[in-house]
């Protein structure tokens, strides 16, 4: 099921083309079998006729019906794959995390302190983070969050397959949960929305990851949040 997801997703394009012709051409050849057929007299010759034009028909059809599933595939059901294997799947990985850190920001940053907001945002390097191509525009590092936040990002790479971002707690960023998914470029537009709420408060990852056409995983992009919800 991963294959064929990825195999929609990266070839779309000369999916839609290899459709598009194949319709245009039976297309024609539905033109000139309902001419034929309506110009022919004698039984066998009709019959004739009557089987191009079916089969014109068919693959007018058929070929409008795959363009409209690769449609709604591509745009609607891999946009619904954070809970589906395909895109959970891949490796969730602790690139871009000082673990030294990590292991001891439990302690010593109280909520709501002045340092408490940098001290959040050394803590992930965002090694994956490239200016206009794969970016967080919202939060910014180390921002407190809280209720239904619109999450802000650029995704916008030559050779983009599909994207999808995550968060984990910064105490144990190795246990990722899946926020939503996409395959359309993004400049510095909505991602999608975090329901702060359902979340404990406390300091978290956002990563952003890039699955290129090559089915290659890029560098993830992360940011350091803090979520900060009134009790």
């Amino acid at each position: 099921m991963q294959s064929l997801l990825n195999f929609l997703v990266n070839y779309q394009n000369w999916i839609y083309t290899v459709l598009l012709i194949t319709a245009v051409i039976y297309g024609r050849k539905l033109i000139r079998a309902i001419i034929e057929w309506r110009s022919t007299i004698f039984g066998l010759e009709r019959e004739f006729a009557q089987h191009k034009l079916n089969t014109s028909l068919a693959m007018v059809i058929l070929s409008v019906l795959l363009i409209i599933a690769e449609f709604i595939c591509v745009n609607f059901i891999i946009s619904a794959l954070p809970q589906a294997t395909g895109i959970q799947s891949l490796p969730a990985t602790t690139d871009g995390v000082d673990l030294n850190i990590v292991a001891t920001s439990g302690t010593g940053v109280e909520s709501g302190s002045p340092n408490a907001s940098s001290a959040v945002a050394q803590n992930v390097t965002g090694s994956g983070c490239i200016p206009g191509q794969i970016e967080w525009i919202a939060p910014k590092p180390g921002e407190e969050i809280s209720g239904i936040y619109n999450l802000m990002a650029t995704v916008n790479i030559l050779d983009m397959g599909f994207f999808k971002y995550d968060y984990a707690s910064l105490s144990d960023p190795t246990d990722w949960h899946a926020i939503s998914a996409g395959n359309m470029p993004v400049v510095e537009g909505k991602l999608g929305v975090l329901a702060t709420s359902e979340i404990p408060n406390g300091d978290y990852i956002l990563r952003l990851t890039v699955v290129n056409k090559a089915n290659q995983q890029l560098t993830p992009c992360d940011v350091a949040i803090r979520i900060l919800n009134k009790e």
